[in-house]
């Protein structure tokens, strides 16, 4: 079997899967590093959806959630909320920023959050 075929046959048994990964079934949430630094995404309650849809949250680009105000306060609240440093503080914006947080970090932890919450 080519290398291509094998990739294609792996990716539709990830994709059939019903599975959950063990840290979305327990609540645990998924660790990612930034730096030297490691924290972690939990991922959304269901009592949360809605909130979190209503308020906006961008999962995209994330240039216009630092700098639009509203945007912004929406994405503060959801980051204390659901990702932590090693010590199990809460992460603000403004942590982030102290520990060297690019857009591509926020980005793939605002991404994070949503891919473990299913």
């Amino acid at each position: 079997m080519t290398a291509n075929k094998e990739a294609i046959k792996n990716q539709k048994r990830k994709e059939e899967s019903p599975l959950a990964s063990l840290s979305t079934m327990l609540g645990s949430g998924d660790s990612f590093s930034v730096g030297n630094k490691k924290y972690t995404v939990k991922p959304l309650k269901l009592k949360d959806v809605e909130g979190f849809s209503s308020d906006g949250v961008n999962i995209g680009p994330q240039m216009f959630s630092v700098v639009n105000e509203a945007a912004r306060k929406n994405l503060e609240k959801w980051m204390a909320k659901q990702v932590f440093d090693a010590n199990g503080e809460p992460v603000t914006l403004e942590k982030a920023i102290a520990d060297d947080w690019d857009l591509t970090d926020l980005r793939r932890c605002v991404q994070t959050m949503i891919d473990i919450s299913g």
